[in-house]
């Protein structure tokens, strides 16, 4: 077989071609990176917004029950949250009702001054939200 030959049935992407199809995966990336990023913040403030939620339902049974309020969140209320050493908030990005996003690095949640409400990292489960 001559050289000519071999080289007409090796056909391969021209540097064109190449071009091309990284232009249109770099504008994709660049649509998706940024929703993606957005959807892991939503799934974050929802989390955390259900598990103050859960934190403030305890606080009000032990309240209630006990008439005083917790004074810490693992030890007092163990009795009405089910598995509550795995309750922690996540990390990264949580957006709130003011607009502004918050970056989560707190490893558990708290309680307020007055022991009457949950904490993450001093936001109340109403500052967690989309802006209205």
């Amino acid at each position: 077989m001559r050289e000519r030959d071999m080289t007409l049935g090796q056909r391969g992407f021209s540097l064109l071609e190449l071009l091309i199809v990284m232009s249109i995966v770099g504008v994709l990336s660049m649509i998706a990176i940024p929703r993606f990023s957005n959807a892991i913040a939503l799934a974050n403030t929802s989390k955390v917004q259900s598990d103050l939620r859960v934190l403030n339902t305890a606080i009000v049974m032990y309240q209630a029950e006990k008439g005083t309020y917790p004074t810490s969140i693992s030890t007092d209320l163990k009795d009405y949250i089910v598995d509550i050493d795995n309750l922690k908030p996540p990390k990264g990005k949580c957006l709130l009702r003011t607009g502004d996003t918050v970056e989560i690095t707190a490893g558990s949640y708290s309680l307020s001054d007055d022991h009457t409400e949950a904490l993450c990292q001093n936001y109340k489960a109403g500052d967690f939200g989309r802006k209205d």
